[in-house]
């Protein structure tokens, strides 16, 4: 990865272009040329002739210049000056060379008021499509994609290999889209039309795709690419992390990189000092960060025989699967790669879980000792054990991922509860789990209260809050092959959680057979938690709870997967819930959470428009 203050600029490209390909350099010029005079004194118009390209007027304004073709070989007609050139000669002089030995050797000609000519000195040299689109100027795609395989410095992708796809959507019936490639060898870039469908060679590995209107956006500043895949306005396919990289190489070669390459550098260093935690051993990963490698924790004994307390909860770890062994290596690259704006949306999303693994395992220990049956208090220990272990995986991605500031576990989760967890998170948590919890405590004897204590800790929390929020961003990071560590882990997390929830369905069903009134009890305190408690899905980003999408999935695909796995566990039981519209916070899909409408199936039925 480049170092803090490796940028690039448009003088760089157009460099590397012109030496390369001169004429998609000089295109490339043209294009920008209504942004690039647009400082020029109004009023001031040229013609600039570029042999086999044509020859144009460039009128100022006091807008956005006006670019337009003209017969070559004209008379000036009230242009103030007329300059004479090739593609390769302007593609030069555009990337920083003097004019002078040019002009001496016959290369430039100049006919006309040469003091005017002079104004030319305010061109813009950095003026590009982001500054066109900004001024409501037209873009042209072809050439924007074409001109990264030189906008990218090829040492930037030195150890990286994959190439990408990107696609723009049309609505029917109007133009501006297409299909686009960039393939990175490491150290080699190359772009041009088109990419490779699934079965061909060159099918990509990754494929970003937008609307001809949110492309517009993205280039003008209205929306940040994490806005835009916030809004469900990018769909990526494939490698999540080389079209995050390829967009931070493109940002870099404007040199808009400099605070992620900043902030980059800061969490490589946390990410380093925190490879040993939780019996970690550290070894050097992909480009120099830290990898985890699996080691016995008990070989790190330190003098005098005594270990600490996070070598003894990983030595207890072998026993069962192993939160210290896991692999963040890779992890660490692609949360470097993201920008910082969608790593506070991950932040968002994965300290809910990590803050709520450490809340669940403090409150499930009355329920252990207000165990009505010495089978339930074993299956409750297992349960506590394993609800800190996932505590601990989490504390070691934020740690060692994530980079956090604090330095130990509690300041942690403080610092992540203080800043991101909104009222229907401590609703759930601090209203309800916990009070039920010291209520059981003060009452170990209270079936009733034990009743509705696992109602809420077992069907809500876990069953119809943690594990759609688990199936959602598994799938997420399985699909876009993003942060593999986590994904392994996070998956053996819900592992452990279908076993809890399956306790808490048999512990209820025993319950209601042996004491039918217990039902009722069920049934209140599904009444009384899920309509708020279910808000927890929103997204900071969001203001409604019934319209909303998190990681490429609407409110009411979430709300019914929870809703249809709560009605199957109920029936179960042998308790009939109240229908969706009583239970969730907003309409529900009940057409699963893998159903995602691709942008072209919006763009064919007219539904483009961005969401208000």
């Amino acid at each position: 990865m480049a170092k803090t203050g490796d940028q690039g600029t448009a003088t760089e490209a157009l460099r590397r272009m012109g030496e390369a390909d001169p004429k998609l350099a000089a295109q490339v010029i043209l294009h920008s040329l209504p942004a690039a005079a647009a400082n020029l004194p109004s009023g001031l118009s040229y013609q600039l002739e570029i042999s086999d390209l044509g020859a144009y007027r460039v009128a100022a304004n006091g807008g956005p210049a006006q670019v337009k073709e003209i017969p070559a070989g004209g008379e000036l007609n009230g242009d103030a000056f007329a300059i004479l050139t090739d593609a390769s000669t302007l593609a030069r002089i555009a990337g920083g060379r003097s004019p002078i030995g040019p002009l001496l050797r016959g290369k430039l000609k100049l006919r006309g008021k040469r003091r005017k000519a002079l104004a030319l000195r305010k061109l813009s040299q950095d003026a590009g499509p982001r500054e066109l689109a900004k001024l409501g100027a037209p873009v042209d795609p072809d050439l924007i994609y074409r001109a990264l395989a030189y906008a990218i410095d090829p040492e930037w992708t030195r150890g990286h290999n994959f190439r990408l796809g990107y696609e723009i959507v049309a609505p029917p019936n109007e133009q501006g889209g297409g299909r686009w490639h960039l393939d990175v060898r490491d150290g080699v870039v190359t772009a041009g039309p088109g990419f490779g469908d699934p079965g061909e060679d060159g099918e990509p590995d990754g494929i970003a795709r937008v609307s001809t209107d949110t492309f517009r956006k993205l280039l003008s500043g209205e929306l940040t690419p994490s806005q835009a895949m916030q809004l469900n306005l990018t769909e990526i396919d494939g490698d999540i992390y080389a079209v995050t990289l390829a967009g931070r190489w493109i940002d870099r070669a404007e040199g808009r990189d400099g605070a992620e390459l900043e902030r980059e550098v800061r969490q490589r260093q946390i990410q380093s000092s925190r490879s040993g935690a939780w019996g970690s051993k550290a070894s050097t990963g992909a480009n120099g960060g830290a990898s985890s490698d699996a080691g016995d924790p008990g070989a790190q004994r330190p003098k005098g025989g005594l270990m600490d307390y996070e070598q003894l909860y990983a030595l207890w770890e072998r026993q069962n699967w192993r939160s210290h062994e896991l692999d963040f290596s890779v992890d660490r690259e692609h949360w470097l790669a993201t920008p910082a704006e969608a790593q506070a949306h991950t932040a968002f999303s994965l300290g809910s879980f990590y803050v709520g693994e450490e809340r669940v395992t403090a409150d499930l220990a009355p329920f252990v000792m207000a165990a009505p049956s010495g089978e339930v208090e074993a299956f409750l220990s297992t349960q506590l054990v394993d609800e800190m272990r996932h505590a601990v995986f989490f504390d070691r991605w934020m740690a060692q991922v994530m980079g956090l500031e604090a330095d130990d576990m509690r300041s942690r989760l403080q610092e992540l509860e203080s800043k991101m967890l909104g009222e229907p998170w401590h609703f759930l948590f601090d209203d309800s789990l916990r009070d039920i919890a010291n209520r059981i405590k003060a009452k170990p004897d209270d079936l009733e209260l034990f009743v509705e204590g696992i109602v809420t800790y077992h069907m809500v929390t876990e069953g119809v809050l943690a594990m759609p929020g688990q199936r959602i961003i598994i799938q997420y990071t399985e699909d876009h092959s993003l942060f593999p560590g986590f994904n392994k882990g996070f998956r053996l997390v819900e592992q452990d959680e279908h076993r809890h929830i399956a306790f808490g369905v048999r512990f209820l069903k025993d319950v209601c057979e042996e004491r039918p009134e217990m039902k009722a009890v069920i049934l209140r305190r599904l009444e009384e938690l899920l309509p708020k408690a279910a808000e927890v899905f929103m997204p900071p980003e969001a203001d409604d709870p019934a319209d909303f999408t998190s990681y490429g999935h609407h409110s009411s695909q979430v709300y019914g997967f929870a809703y249809q796995a709560l009605q199957r566990r109920m029936k179960m039981i042998g308790v009939e819930i109240p229908p969706a519209e009583q239970m969730m916070p907003g309409p529900v899909d009940y057409s699963g959470l893998a159903e995602r409408r691709p942008l072209r199936e919006q763009a064919d039925a007219g539904r483009l428009a961005t969401p208000a």
